[in-house]
């Protein structure tokens, strides 16, 4: 009776001992190993490609962004020399002053000229501004204005050597520029001084008109002052 009943109890044990030792016996699935490993290759592979995106959209970020210097043009248009703005103010002349703005050894130039044709300071020979007659300053006005056109000319024909120059070294510095935003830069100057290229072109239709203008008012002066003197 004992015997019979021991050996159950054995057979329970032995079971339990085998089931503990199977259960920590480790596995290895080697189609999930290697979905494993694709799966890190193409998660590297994803990041390394995320980092040179970055570096490019950086890079270019940087091309198309930030200052660039343009000193090397920057006033190519008017260089070193002569500009329309420093001509006197044409107005001024027709009143009988001579205002010489900014016209520097230009206008020293145009007075040595004038002086050299040795004018009379006045038609009727009155040296008083109160004893002026309508001759008188009209004769001023066109020695004023011839003055200063004499001067805006010298200028002109200087700045327009240096602007030549200027403009010729440009054109060799065009697709120099290290990046997108230095050419767009170099371009944007360019087209600021062909701006002021084309406002001094329209000085220089100004100073004409400033001539023309002076002339009629020559013209004027002179019909007043026979109209008074048939009277």
């Amino acid at each position: 009776m004992h015997a019979i009943y021991r050996l159950p109890r054995l057979t329970a044990a032995f079971a339990l001992a085998s089931s503990a030792a199977l259960a920590q016996v480790p596995v290895i699935d080697e189609a999930t190993l290697s979905q494993a490993k694709e799966t890190a290759s193409n998660t590297a592979q994803i990041m390394s490609s995320n980092s040179d995106i970055l570096q490019t959209v950086n890079k270019t970020l940087a091309a198309v962004t930030g200052n660039r210097s343009t000193a090397e043009i920057a006033s190519t248009a008017l260089g070193s020399g002569f500009s329309l703005g420093n001509a006197p103010d044409f107005s001024t002349l027709l009143t009988g002053q001579m205002v010489w703005g900014n016209l520097g050894q230009f206008g020293n130039n145009a007075a040595t000229i004038l002086n050299g044709l040795n004018l009379v300071r006045t038609i009727s020979g009155a040296t008083s501004s109160s004893s002026y007659t309508r001759a008188d300053k009209s004769y001023q006005q066109l020695v004023n204005t011839a003055t200063a056109l004499t001067a805006t000319v010298s200028g002109t024909q200087a700045a327009v050597q240096q602007r030549s120059s200027a403009f010729q070294g440009v054109q060799m510095q065009i697709g120099t520029a290290r990046d997108i935003k230095g050419s767009i830069d170099q371009n944007s100057q360019v087209q600021t001084q062909t701006a002021q290229t084309v406002n001094e072109l329209v000085g220089a239709v100004n100073a004409g008109n400033a001539a023309i203008n002076t002339e009629q008012m020559r013209q004027l002066a002179a019909e007043a002052a026979l109209a008074e003197f048939m009277k």
